[in-house]
């Protein structure tokens, strides 16, 4: 029997095809099974498939989580700097504001509307505040390089970056990683949210509940199985842990609000 693993289309098929023979070899090690790797169109034919029960484990970014969760037979988050969540942060131009309500009547450059880090933790902050409601202009963007873009060209007045915690580090090398030396010297940050869990490798209804329990001990929850270091390499994670039942609840709720 196959297994049949899904990838977000972020992965590419040149890099699923690469990581592809590694990880047959090692579930045919850790369990006796052969894998097939597929890479969906996009975001919502992921999750779409994954709900049919088209794939058996799938590799979902947070949204899917929240979405699909409640009808997995496992979750299990990516671990990634040590962590198995992360914040947004609140950028602007250095100097130019420094409190959330200043982004009254301002403009928005953000990345798009199923954005965690760059949009629905941000914007939930500012709704909460009644910011929301009076912004200037909200864009979407596309890509946190293209939202840092239209900040550092002035046609915007904030933006919202994924951050891994609060520290001055992390919203540093963030800024650095998508928008190079320029952001990181000429943004600065004004808020950071609250967290939210990572994205996650999914169980789907179409594996039987006692093949389900059998990938997840010896897959995910056993240290040292092959499939696993496999599957941290294919992921760019350092690890797996299952997430608790509707850790993706506040997430959902979020998503609903937009």
């Amino acid at each position: 029997m196959s297994l049949r693993l899904l990838l977000p289309p972020s992965v590419g098929s040149a890099r699923a095809r690469a990581r592809a023979e590694l990880l047959d070899q090692s579930l045919r090690a850790d369990l006796a099974e052969t894998v097939t790797i597929d890479v969906a169109d996009g975001y919502a034919d992921l999750g779409d498939r994954a709900e049919r029960g088209d794939a058996d484990l799938v590799w979902m970014p947070p949204t899917v989580c929240a979405r699909l969760e409640p009808q997995l037979r496992g979750v299990f988050k990516c671990v990634r700097q040590g962590r198995t969540s992360y914040c947004s942060a609140i950028v602007v131009p250095r100097g130019s504001l420094s409190s959330l309500s200043e982004l009254a009547g301002k403009r928005a450059a953000w990345v798009d509307r199923l954005s965690v880090g760059g949009y629905l933790l941000a914007h939930a902050e500012l709704r909460a505040r009644g910011l929301a409601n009076g912004l200037a202009e909200q864009r979407f963007c596309g890509s946190y390089p293209a939202a840092l873009d239209v900040l550092l060209g002035g046609e915007a007045d904030f933006a919202a970056v994924t951050v891994r915690d609060a520290s001055a580090m992390a919203l540093r090398e963030a800024l650095a990683a998508f928008g190079g030396k320029v952001a990181a010297d000429g943004l600065e940050g004004i808020h950071v949210t609250r967290d939210s869990p990572n994205d996650a490798i999914g169980l789907t209804q179409a594996l039987d509940p006692r093949r389900a329990d059998r990938i997840a001990r010896r897959v995910f929850e056993q240290k040292g199985a092959r499939a696993r270091a496999a599957l941290c390499l294919a992921l760019d994670a350092e690890g797996f842990v299952r997430a608790s039942p509707d850790e993706y609840a506040d997430l959902r709720r979020l998503i609903a609000h937009e």
